[in-house]
């Protein structure tokens, strides 16, 4: 059960920047998805929350110039209802639609998947494997980050008294990307695995969930899908680098370390499938 806490909904940035300082313990609500359960959960309640989710600003997404911008407080069903998302970045729609049940969909934003840093967050891998930048906003202004950078360990984010304002993306050449997950059952379960991978020119970006602490990358492998056809050969060798070089954690009551290292190669051959690099009759 909660404990007592004040709740508090600010009209606008100025008002929260006022809150985070005077109460160093509040914690910031926007979809409320995760945050829920992680109250469920705690000993204690935090003193205050800081309901966001209705500041216009950090929300909408827009093209401009050789840039798509999401903001914050931008739903998950926002995103998969999106054109201009479905047109220029299909992975990210990918994720959207395989993201929980409606009415979560319709609640949570992709800012709250961000700043929650799971190692299985639906828009993890994806984010990283197209190179986003984020935009963090505090009261001295604007900061900007690489999504790498921001996004620095489990459930840990660069945020000091500051709020996540937007994710962008470039867009300036064209993208070829995929995103998919295993889970237990259908529905709104997490992912037990997820993988993302864009391709540029030729160039591959491969990321995969829950097999590091945050979404996982391997130049060899990028390397090997750059410079090797695709056959059986080719993806017995980028198994035994994954399995030489992660370690899922072992307590996982999802799935076995062997099993997630063994499904997130199987999930990089949908993605190539998707993008057209392999056909369906080619066994590999």
């Amino acid at each position: 059960m909660f404990s007592p806490f004040e709740y508090k909904r600010p009209q606008n940035i100025e008002e929260v920047f006022d809150l985070l300082i005077e109460n160093q313990e509040a914690q910031i609500v926007a979809g409320g998805t995760d945050l829920l359960v992680k109250l469920r959960e705690a000993a204690k309640s935090p003193e205050m929350l800081i309901d966001i989710k209705e500041l216009s600003e950090l929300k909408g997404i827009e093209k401009n110039n050789n840039q798509i911008k999401i903001g914050a407080l931008t739903s998950i069903t926002e995103i998969k209802e999106s054109s201009l998302i479905k047109d220029n970045l299909y992975l990210l729609y990918q994720a959207a639609a395989q993201f929980g049940c409606y009415e979560i969909r319709n609640r949570a934003t992709i800012g709250g998947n961000v700043v929650h840093a799971s190692p299985g967050a639906e828009f993890g891998v994806p984010l990283f494997a197209l190179e986003a930048e984020v935009e963090v906003i505090g009261k001295e202004g604007i900061t900007k980050y690489p999504i790498e950078e921001f996004w620095y360990d489990v459930g840990r984010v660069k945020l000091d008294n500051e709020l996540l304002k937007s994710i962008n993306i470039d867009i300036s050449q064209e993208i070829k990307g995929s995103y998919h997950r295993i889970s237990r059952v259908e529905g709104m379960d997490l992912a037990v695995v997820n993988t993302a991978l864009v391709k540029k020119d030729n160039e591959y970006r491969t990321f995969y969930g829950t097999v590091a602490r945050t979404p996982y990358r391997n130049i060899k492998v990028d390397n090997i899908l750059k410079d090797k056809p695709f056959r059986k050969e080719t993806f017995e060798e980028i198994q035994k680098i994954i399995n030489e070089n992660v370690s899922p954690r072992a307590s996982s009551l999802r799935a076995s370390p062997a099993y997630k290292k063994e499904m997130v190669v199987s999930l990089l051959k949908r993605c190539l499938r998707d993008i057209g690099e392999i056909g369906d009759d080619l066994d590999v």
